[in-house]
C-alpha cells in the first residue's frame, strides 16, 4: 500500500537514487486509530485509478479568488491543511498520518473527519481519505482525496503573484462518483470550497493567518 511505501519502505526506496536524494528524503510517520482505515481506503483508490468504475462520471470546476496579500503568505496560510478547520463547512478533524520530503516537494497522508449535509439538518458522519502534494518552488499542490463509495476528488491549487500586493489562487476540481452521486457530490464539494476560500481570504487579509 502507498502508506506503507511512502513511510516504512521510504530508506530503503532512497538507496537506488543518488546520494544527494538519500539525504535529501526524509518522512515522518504518526499512526493513529484511522491510520489502518486511510490504507484501506488509500488501496481502494489506487485500484479506481487503474481501473475506473463502470458508469462513474466526472464534472469538473474552476474556483478562481484573489487574495489583497503576497504570493508567500498567501501559499503558507492557504497550502496549510489545519487552517481548514474551524473554516471548512463539514470539516471536524484531520489526523495526519505520514509526511515525506525529498527537499523540493512535501507529500502529507491524513484522514479528514467530515459531517456532511444531505438534507437540511441531516448531517452524516464521513472519513476522507486524502493525499496533499506541495510544491512550493512552484507555488502550487495538489490533493487528492477518496470516500466511500467510491467517490474521488482531485485538485490542484496554483497561486499567482499578480505583481500588485495581491495574489490570484485557482482551484482546479474534479469531481468523480456514481451516475446517482455526482450531482450531489459536484454541489455539496463546490459549495464548501467556495465557503472555505472566503474564509480564508477573509483572514489572511485581516491578519488571523
Amino acid at each position: 500500500m502507498k502508506y506503507l511505501v511512502g513511510c516504512a519502505l521510504a530508506a530503503s526506496i532512497a538507496l537506488a537514487g543518488s546520494p544527494a536524494a538519500q539525504a535529501a528524503q526524509t518522512c515522518t510517520s504518526t499512526p493513529n486509530l484511522y491510520t489502518p482505515g486511510w490504507q484501506v481506503g488509500w488501496a481502494a483508490y489506487q485500484v479506481a485509478q487503474i481501473t475506473p468504475p463502470i458508469g462513474d462520471a466526472t464534472r469538473v470546476d474552476d474556483l478562481p479568488i484573489t487574495i489583497n496579500a503576497p504570493i508567500a503568505h498567501v501559499w503558507s496560510a492557504y497550502s496549510n491543511l489545519n487552517n481548514a478547520l474551524g473554516r471548512h463547512p463539514f470539516l471536524q478533524a484531520l489526523y495526519p498520518h505520514c509526511r515525506c520530503t525529498d527537499g523540493v516537494t512535501t507529500t502529507l497522508d491524513f484522514t479528514a473527519i467530515e459531517n456532511i449535509t444531505f438534507v437540511p439538518g441531516v448531517t452524516d458522519p464521513a472519513q476522507t481519505e486524502g493525499e496533499q502534494i506541495l510544491h512550493p518552488d512552484q507555488y502550487y499542490y495538489t490533493s487528492d482525496t477518496y470516500d466511500l463509495p467510491g467517490v474521488i476528488t482531485h485538485q490542484k491549487i496554483t497561486f499567482v503573484d499578480n505583481g500588485d500586493g495581491t495574489t490570484s489562487v485557482n482551484e482546479h476540481l474534479t469531481f468523480i462518483a456514481s451516475i446517482a452521486l455526482i450531482d450531489f457530490t459536484e454541489t455539496n464539494g463546490v459549495s464548501s470550497h467556495k465557503t472555505l476560500q472566503a474564509a480564508l481570504k477573509r483572514d489572511i487579509e485581516n491578519g488571523t493567518i
